[in-house]
């Protein structure tokens, strides 16, 4: 199993709390960009083995970009790859970009399925964000959505700044009664050099305290399970069988393509590779060579990772899953004396009923999700 990654650079406006790469979709030269794509996946062709499982489009903003370029792309990309079906093709999209023109484009050339940002279905709590729509916009796009593709992800966010536990019921119900096939629920990060972060730091905002995070955490897990979805992943619910397959085979270590400007790579094995966050760098480097000249030259950064690493990547990626680590895997990887420092580390939390340690698996708990980030430190 193999994954595509496009990263759509451009946005309406920055999200107060994003720390994605992305600029202002008024310098998008989407011809441009779409053969930059083209030439960067030509000259990286010898990379995918086999033709992707999974496409993901994301950034960013991938809805922003127009009918006729996203025809361009996906016939660029079957031009040198040959034709074939993805199992899964995903792209994102703001609820604002959301037409029937659009979505009869999409469904055309092969995708099927859309994950939404919504975050919120409070009017105050979007402005607060930065988002482009409103709540109404949110729940056309997704019915719209909906009546034409029936894999649909919507995502939600809890502990925005004013946020009561009252006003995140009234948005979790809402985006319930949408009837979506996918949620990714996650907590409000606090990213360093984002616009919420300095207003955070200058006490210009509050967070919601501990314990009405986690009444809001325990509301999200308490009122998916009642409505049939499954978590599979510290933040993803679905109903069943409709995990992302793209974000399964990411937590289990399978090879992906990046495309794009700040986009990662990683090989399956050791070799993690990005390309720079330079929009106007990555596309002089892909416009303005021929392929030969490309694929003699190099507009990326690589490190290759030590075996304490990987251990590492595989501790942090596959305890995020409910499914949890496989330990059999981990000592045939990494050796049994990797294996029982490991269980020795996890002994307290196990004790704490924050992780589980069920046949050859180790895994959170329900609370030791909840806390999972300052559980991992200590097993790595």
């Amino acid at each position: 199993m193999s994954g595509l990654y496009i990263h759509i650079p451009f946005c309406r406006q920055k999200c107060l709390y994003c720390d994605f790469y992305t600029g202002g979709v008024r310098i998008a030269d989407w011809t441009g960009l779409v053969k930059a794509f083209i030439n960067e996946l030509t000259v990286r062709s010898e990379e995918i083995s086999e033709r992707p499982s999974t496409i993901y489009i994301g950034g960013g903003t991938p809805s922003l970009l127009p009918s006729s370029d996203f025809k361009n792309l996906i016939e660029g990309i079957k031009s040198i790859l040959g034709p074939f079906k993805a199992e899964e093709f995903t792209i994102e999209v703001n609820p604002e970009d959301v037409s029937m023109e659009k979505i009869e484009t999409w469904l055309e050339f092969g995708v099927n399925r859309v994950s939404v940002g919504v975050q919120t279905l409070q009017d105050r709590e979007l402005k607060l964000l930065g988002r482009s729509h409103d709540s109404k916009k949110a729940i056309e796009a997704c019915r719209m959505l909906a009546k034409n593709i029936d894999n649909i992800s919507i995502d939600l966010m809890f502990g925005i700044p004013g946020q009561t536990l009252e006003s995140y019921r009234r948005s979790l119900e809402g985006v319930l009664n949408l009837s979506p096939a996918h949620i990714s629920s996650y907590a409000l990060m606090l990213e360093e050099g984002t616009a919420m972060t300095i207003l955070h730091r200058e006490n210009r905002i509050s967070l919601p305290d501990e314990d009405l995070w986690f009444k809001m955490y325990d509301l999200t897990v308490s009122s998916l399970e009642e409505a049939g979805f499954e978590r599979y992943e510290i933040s993803n619910y679905c109903k069943p069988g409709r995990e992302s397959r793209h974000n399964i085979s990411y937590w289990h270590g399978h090879p992906y393509v990046g495309i794009g400007p700040g986009a990662h790579s990683y090989d399956g094995k050791s070799v993690r590779r990005w390309n720079p966050c330079d929009l106007k760098g990555y596309l002089n480097h892909f416009l303005s060579k021929d392929l030969e000249e490309l694929s003699q030259s190099k507009f990326y950064s690589q490190e290759v990772l030590s075996l304490e690493e990987m251990r590492e990547e595989m501790v942090m990626t596959r305890l995020r899953t409910v499914e949890g680590l496989n330990l059999k895997e981990f000592k045939d990887r990494f050796g049994n004396k990797a294996k029982e420092k490991l269980l020795q580390e996890a002994r307290p939390f196990i004790k704490a009923d924050l992780l589980q340690k069920f046949d050859d698996f180790l895994s959170f708990t329900r609370s030791g999700f909840a806390v999972s980030d300052s559980i991992l430190p200590a097993l790595i």
